[in-house]
Formats: C-alpha cells, sequence, structure tokens
C-alpha cells in the first residue's frame, strides 16, 4: 500500500522528485502510528494520533517536501515533529535534521521508530515548537507539517539570511490554508502561497494577541 499512496496520492499529484519519492518508499508509515490507527496508515487524509499531532495526509506531504527543495547538504528543522515520520522522511533529504516536540511520550516514540530505522543523522529536542529551538544553528529549511495561524520572530530567526526557507500550510483570517513558503534572502524575509489544504491547525501556532503574526 506504500507503492500505492505513491501512484495514486503523490505522482498523479505531480510529486514526482525522485528523491522526495524515494524517502516517502524508504518510510513505512504505519510504524509512527498506535496499533489501533496502523490500518489508516496510507488512507489519503490526516490521521490524528494524539490530541493535538496528525501524521499529515500523503499529498499535502508531497507537496510541502517539493517545494521545500531540501538539498543532501541542508541542515533543517522538524517542528512538531510527533513520532518522527517526517523527520525520518526529512532525513534521507537532508545533511541533518533536528525534530522538535513538547509531547514526550511521542518524542520518545520517534526516538525508538528512528533507531528501528538505523537513522543516525537526525535528533530529537524537547522544547515546545512554536519557540523553535535555543541554537546558534541556522536553518536551511523550517518545516512545519502542520497548519499554523502565526510565526514567531524565535522561528523566522532560526533561519539562514540567505536562502533560508520555512514551509508550512498557513491558514489566513478567513481561515483558509494554503501551503506556502517564506525565505530569506540577505535578511529580507518574503512569502508565496500556493496550493489550498485543510490541513489541521497545530494550538501550538494558534494566533494569539500578545503573538507576532508574519
Amino acid at each position: 500500500s506504500r507503492k500505492n499512496m505513491i501512484s495514486n496520492q503523490l505522482k498523479v499529484n505531480n510529486i514526482i522528485e525522485y528523491n522526495i519519492l524515494d524517502a516517502i518508499d524508504f518510510v513505512p508509515r504505519e510504524i509512527f502510528l498506535p496499533p489501533h490507527l496502523k490500518p489508516r496508515a496510507y488512507l489519503d487524509e490526516d490521521t490524528q494520533m494524539s490530541s493535538n499531532r496528525y501524521l499529515i495526509e500523503p499529498m499535502t506531504l508531497g507537496y510541502i517536501l517539493k517545494l521545500s527543495q531540501i538539498q543532501i547538504t541542508d541542515v533543517v528543522l522538524d517542528l512538531a515533529c510527533a513520532s518522527g515520520y517526517t523527520t525520518a522522511i526529512l532525513s534521507r533529504l537532508a545533511k541533518k535534521v533536528y525534530g522538535i516536540d513538547d509531547n514526550r511520550l511521542l518524542l520518545d516514540q520517534a526516538i525508538k521508530n528512528l533507531y528501528s530505522l538505523n537513522i543516525n543523522n537526525a535528533k530529537f529536542v524537547f522544547s515546545h515548537p512554536k519557540n523553535g529551538l535555543k541554537t546558534k544553528i541556522k536553518f536551511d529549511a523550517i518545516i512545519i507539517f502542520g497548519g499554523v495561524e502565526f510565526i514567531s520572530n524565535k522561528v523566522l530567526n532560526l533561519l539562514k539570511n540567505n536562502g533560508g526557507r520555512l514551509i508550512t500550510v498557513f491558514y489566513n483570517s478567513s481561515m483558509v490554508g494554503k501551503v506556502g513558503i517564506i525565505k530569506k534572502i540577505k535578511g529580507k524575509v518574503s512569502k508565496r502561497y500556493y496550493l489550498n489544504s485543510n490541513t489541521p491547525i497545530l494550538d501550538d501556532f494558534r494566533r494569539n494577541k500578545k503573538e507576532f503574526i508574519f
């Protein structure tokens, strides 16, 4: 059914990049879900795995990866990584991946899941996703596989000044979600929207009046 997912949900939607399809084919979706949800692993829908974490639908996953244009030299930040599915895929595309979550149970599962797949270029850190990561590292790409209403300055400041990019599903005030990309070129930030998406909004990135709205 992984092959079917690639043919019927990715290739037909113009997600045809070999490295992306190869990475998705390598990672078994079902191991990242609890037993009762494993049969749902390859459906074309978002699967809720905890109160506010989802296994994102394959088409949106593929489109975010396509837009992110990850290179094998890139250092990538995966915010709200849950049980590690997206981190595992990114680890096949990038040089190094950091997965961030504040759900300890899911983070522990993520560590075990990637160990079982012999992935050794990913690191998991317990932290609130909306705050990013306390580090001097600047990232080539930051990805949030979920819906957001805002991105904090703390997160934007983690992007490399020249070519750093953040890809996610942005929701506007009318609650329409679109896969989009924020790019930082010479320290200046620009934003473009692409495909519509109903990916669930993550509570971590809901707007409140105190927060910076990009």
